[in-house]
């Protein structure tokens, strides 16, 4: 902020700009903004603990699509935490795809609803009860049954509604359960994490997603048979069609030959030996192969770290359509997911076996049923809605959505919990006058990733219309010191989602994703600081693409939680990647943006689990979120300041932008110098990049008033009008920064002197220096040879400082120009010196400097009386004095005025 009230109001003369006080521009220190008033008031009711103990409940078993538990925590366990808070339900109702049902609220404004709708969807549920995997041999030798032991797995963690779930933990109720997970002691530590208990729960994901089922649901597992067969280790599976080959049996009829009955083990993915199995009559399959290269961090030898050495991945093998059909014929293939411990053990055993054969029985129990099929317990496709009607625009909403399959507790139970906080906490607010109501709706839509958002769009396609934007809640969670992975604010799309900006590189891998000249693998120029995580970059086409100003704005609010409630709080950003209901509200032209964390190292694995989740990320993501949504419900034409505080952000955000761009200009000249020299290319690149930047900024400056207000006052498009002239200033400073770096010589031309001034209160001051009017650089000669930086020039204002005897006091004005020199009763001002120097016995110093020292020396009056015949009496006599200095004092102001 120092930087552009100096330098901007020095260089581009815009003293307009800078000396605006609306809350977007508020130097006073005494000055709130709406933001920092929203995230106090949100931290003294958003609990992180409260909202850990909703994590809890969704993490106790695997919520998949359209599955028992899934439907529980959506339309069971939300519901009654709505309930509970005082939304008026008003039950759930199953629809055809793209409609309403009659209990749908979206055009009631009376009350705050919440309701369930369940839309006709026949898709295929895959509904897990148990899993268990055993090794036995007759092989003996040391430690055979240690290695047995790491191979082995067993899961009762999939659904609690079943019996087999309750049973086995020794539990009447789902709520009896919950009791225990959430038990704390004393100190208030969560005794059942803590002691990784449960983290069992998680073991579920060593059964590939979508595996078929030896046995039906409701089958007991003691009385589950299971298939078995000899565990053969085949290498690489091999072809991407049938017919399929492996190292071991590298002919077709070497492998049907060899692998019917089998149990494979294999390198490549459980889909490839799916398909392997299908062709060889093989029983049961199990790989690694799904683990990424950030789901196994590694110390310094290189060695995988714990737990991250037990994590196996969750991920699906075959498509579910094909695992069904499979299971239909009456021999169905299991799939395992491996960790590599799992695999390392199984390797080993089986070569210390030497021949003797290693035997796997592999049970799996579950269903797999059309999601609208009743006689299952299918619901359809479930989406849990809630909203807090807005006082004055109730059709203009701002979304908040969570989806809720996932097996783990940071994806995405931790965005279910905190999306249930959020809303329980906003109506307690409201309700109780904690906070207004906001003037536009907030809908929340718990549901299944990549289809409630689509659901609900379809099917309200009125409501639609008027979304003012969307936030997606996913992985928010994460503790940050465990899983490697920061809050991420994947960008709604910008230009950094088009060009070729960086990419995360692992903490134990060597180097960075470019080089010294900034060139990427393929030998690319590369663009910072905008990272891509190691998900990787998603194609934006056919995305909402506009500028706006929900990118700056969330990264505003993430900033007040850092500020005014948690400074430990650490965010960063990436360009779009998709992947997520985002990507779904984007490609309805609705604007959205992604708040998760990434690179995570427990990423869709059987180690994302409580023990890596953390109340306090939770609260402050929920905070920033919720944050955010009530800047875009209550920024109106009634409450003009809050698009002004928002138009505000955006230009900061544009003006950070264009200097990290223009960082990039002069690394792009040490890319060219070291890469053919083609500065000609290299220029053209720079301003078609840097044009795009400000065509995204020009529209996201315009959007504030687009989307917020209906008649913006003449003070907001002045405003506006103001801060699109700095754009095209910052732009054309940028540009011509290009043309001087990106040639063979650079030259700064057009340098201006800028004359030494002196700091003052309000504003600090510089020595003398030049300034480069083409790339903005700083330098302490006109020749241009030693650059310097802002804090090389700038001077601060340093206050004046006073010290006395006993016997008085100084006092200073609140710009600290004067001080007033005050004697105690009984005595008087001896002498004054200023910097240590004496000016006499002055009872008041005026034009005071940066740093000035005052030191007063006071002296105690001798007791005396008034003379004899002396009729005055002495206070009177004071007074007139008074009166007479102030009288002559205030007729040399009037002269010299």
């Amino acid at each position: 902020m120092k930087k552009i009230k100096t330098f901007l109001a020095l260089i581009l003369s815009l003293c307009l700009i800078m000396g605006m006080t609306t809350p977007a521009f508020a130097k006073n220190d005494e000055e709130t903004t709406e933001m920092q008033t929203l995230v106090e008031t949100l931290g003294k009711y958003v609990d992180g603990e409260e909202i850990f103990d909703y994590l809890s409940y969704v993490y106790l078993g695997w919520r998949t699509t359209g599955g028992s538990w899934q439907n529980q925590v959506i339309d069971t366990f939300v519901v009654d935490q709505l309930k509970a808070a005082g939304y008026a339900f008003t039950g759930g109702e199953s629809v055809a795809l793209g409609t309403k049902g009659s209990n749908d609220m979206s055009g009631q404004h009376d009350k705050d609803y919440s309701w369930v709708t369940y839309y006709d969807v026949d898709t295929l549920t895959w509904d897990p009860e148990y899993a268990k995997l055993s090794i036995t041999t007759n092989a003996n030798f040391d430690g055979v049954d240690k290695l047995i032991d790491r191979v082995n797995v067993e899961s009762y963690g999939f659904n609690p509604t079943t019996d087999t779930y309750k049973e086995h933990y020794g539990v009447d109720s789902i709520d009896d359960m919950w009791k225990w997970i959430t038990e704390k002691d004393a100190d208030g530590n969560r005794v059942n994490v803590l002691n990784g208990k449960e983290a069992e729960l998680n073991k579920r994901c060593h059964l590939a997603w979508n595996s078929c089922f030896t046995e039906p649901g409701g089958t007991k597992p003691a009385d589950a048979e299971g298939v078995t067969g000899e565990v053969v280790y085949v290498g690489a599976v091999n072809g991407r069609s049938a017919p399929y080959t492996c190292t071991k049996y590298p002919t077709v009829d070497e492998a049907n030959a060899n692998l019917s009955g089998k149990v494979i083990l294999t390198d490549s993915s459980l889909r490839n030996a799916f398909a392997l199995a299908q062709q060889t009559g093989a029983i049961a399959v199990m790989s690694t192969a799904s683990l990424n290269s950030y789901s196994t961090p590694k110390d310094e030898n290189g060695n995988i770290l714990e737990p991250f050495v037990y994590s196996a991945r969750y991920a699906s093998g075959a498509a579910l359509k094909t695992t069904a059909a499979q299971t239909a014929t009456g021999k169905p293939i299991v799939e395992w997911q491996f960790s590599n411990d799992q695999k390392a053990a199984l390797l080993e055993l089986l070569e210390k076996a030497d021949g003797t054969p290693v035997y796997a029985t592999n049970i799996s129990i579950g269903r797999t049923y059309a999601m609208n099929d009743a006689s299952h317990g299918g619901k359809g496709q479930a989406v849990t809605m809630a909203e807090i009607k807005g006082a004055s625009k109730p059709d203009e909403r701002v979304i908040i959505c969570a989806h809720v399959q996932e097996p783990g507790s940071n994806d995405n139970a931790t965005g279910v919990a905190s999306l249930l906080g959020l809303a329980t906490a906003l109506k307690k607010m409201v309700d109780s006058g904690a906070i207004a109501r906001p003037e536009r709706t907030i809908t929340f839509l718990w549901g299944d990733e990549m289809n409630l958002a689509t659901l609900w769009l379809n099917s309200h396609p009125d409501e639609k219309a008027k979304v003012i934007s969307a936030l997606d809640m996913d992985m928010v969670g994460e503790d940050p010191d465990k899983t490697g992975g920061v809050m991420r604010i994947e960008k709604t799309p910008d230009p950094s989602a088009k060009y070729n900006y960086t990419l995360d590189t692992l903490p134990w891998e060597t180097g960075s994703y470019y080089d010294e000249t900034f060139a990427d693998p393929d030998g690319q120029f590369v663009r910072l600081p905008d990272s891509h995580t190691l998900w990787g970059a998603g194609s934006y086409e056919g995305m909402f693409q506009e500028g706006f100003f929900l990118n700056d704005l969330y990264m505003y609010a993430a900033q007040g939680v850092i500020n005014y409630h948690d400074s430990g709080f650490r965010v960063d950003v990436c360009p779009y990647e998709g992947g997520s209901d985002h990507s779904r509200f984007l490609a309805q032209n609705v604007p959205a943006l992604l708040t998760w964390h990434f690179t995570d190292y427990t990423y869709h694995s059987s180690v994302d689990t409580l023990n890596m989740s953390s109340a306090r990320e939770m609260e402050n993501v929920s905070i920033t979120t919720m944050a955010t949504a009530l800047m875009i419900a209550n920024a109106t034409d009634g409450n003009e300041a809050l698009a002004l505080e928002i138009l505000g952000t955006v230009m900061m955000a544009a003006l950070d932008r264009f200097d990290m761009e223009q960082a990039n200009t002069e690394n792009h000249r040490i890319y060219t110098l070291a890469h053919g020299k083609d500065f000609a290319a290299a220029l053209d690149n720079e301003k078609e990049v840097l044009q795009a930047w400000a065509d995204w900024y020009k529209e996201a400056l315009a959007s504030p008033a687009k989307y917020l207000l209906d008649a913006p006052s003449q003070i907001f498009r002045d405003t506006q009008a103001e801060l699109l002239n700095l754009l095209e200033q910052r732009l054309a400073l940028a540009l011509a920064c290009a043309d001087e770096y990106l040639q063979d010589e650079v030259t700064h031309t057009g340098l201006v002197k800028i004359d030494a001034a002196a700091p003052t209160f309000s504003e600090p001051g510089n020595i003398e220096f030049w300034y480069c009017q083409n790339c903005g650089k700083l330098f302490a000669d006109p020749q241009a040879t030693r650059e310097l930086t802002e804090d090389d020039v700038l001077i601060p204002f340093v206050n004046p400082t006073a010290k006395t005897n006993e016997g008085g006091k100084v006092t200073f004005n609140q710009d600290m120009t004067e001080a007033t020199i005050t004697p105690d009763s009984g005595y008087a001002i001896k002498d004054v010196l200023l910097n240590g120097k004496s000016v006499g016995k002055v009872a008041k110093l005026d034009k005071l400097a940066s740093g000035d020292t005052i030191q007063v020396v006071f002296e105690k009056l001798p007791a005396s009386n008034p003379a004899t015949g002396d009729t005055m009496p002495i206070v009177a006599m004071f007074a007139l004095l008074a009166v007479s200095g102030a009288g002559v004092l205030l007729l040399r102001r009037r002269v010299t005025q």
